[in-house]
């Protein structure tokens, strides 16, 4: 990891596949990643970095502010961001009221507590719209999982089990609609052939509006939860 006199960090990442010395950003850990062949090619790619300082920079302070997850603070819950109040106590973080309630015995677990109260609720939401598109197209999954996942909203495995990020318990309901049913539709078609987009348009009339929308707020989505 550098800064090399810049406000960003950048991160060295070497991939013996990669044909040159590259640049991108990483969003979910909004930071600027220079990607290597090799080690010895790092004299190269911080004179990349020197050169392009200004491009990072720009897109790295572009990014929607970190929205740590603080009592008084507020969260990315369904699409629209609502308070986060601490309550003394233990049991599940629930919706109430215009805000997301998490109970919390010691202030420094909060954070914690209110991570793991969104993902039951992601959880929860999931299962039941993958479950429903599943039982409409008469197929079954095997498992369903929701991780902390950085390049993927969703998958699906060949044995049928679907894999989906916590943070779409963030989106609007069509848009976490519209990934359940993209990963059941592979249950079936397990490409992204014609086949494939005709059997989710037998289950999300509009594809295009959410898959707009998961496009422009991707970075806004990472900013959940973060602390820098």
């Amino acid at each position: 990891m550098s800064s090399l006199g810049m406000t960003v960090p950048v991160r060295y990442v070497i991939r013996p596949r990669a044909r040159r010395v590259s640049l991108r950003i990483d969003t979910a850990k909004r930071e600027a990643v220079a990607i290597l062949p090799r080690a010895r090619d790092r004299k190269q790619a911080d004179k990349l970095i020197h050169d392009k300082a200004g491009w990072l920079e720009g897109h790295l302070g572009r990014m929607p502010p970190p929205m740590p997850f603080t009592p008084g603070g507020v969260v990315l819950l369904r699409g629209n961001e609502i308070a986060l109040v601490r309550e003394i106590g233990r049991g599940v973080a629930r919706e109430n009221d215009g805000a997301l309630i998490v109970p919390c015995p010691k202030a420094a677990s909060f954070s914690g507590r209110t991570r793991r109260g969104l993902i039951a609720l992601a959880r929860k939401e999931l299962t039941r719209q993958a479950q429903c598109h599943a039982n409409a197209l008469d197929v079954e999954f095997s498992a369903l999982s929701v991780r902390d996942t950085n390049s993927r909203w969703g998958s699906c495995s060949a044995a049928g089990r679907l894999n989906f990020s916590w943070r779409l318990i963030c989106v609007p309901f069509s848009v976490l609609d519209y990934v359940c049913a993209h990963e059941v539709a592979h249950l079936i078609e397990h490409n992204h052939g014609p086949r494939f987009w005709a059997l989710v348009e037998t289950r999300i009339t509009d594809i295009t509006t959410p898959r707009r929308w998961l496009r422009k707020n991707s970075a806004r989505l990472f900013a959940v939860g973060a602390e820098k």
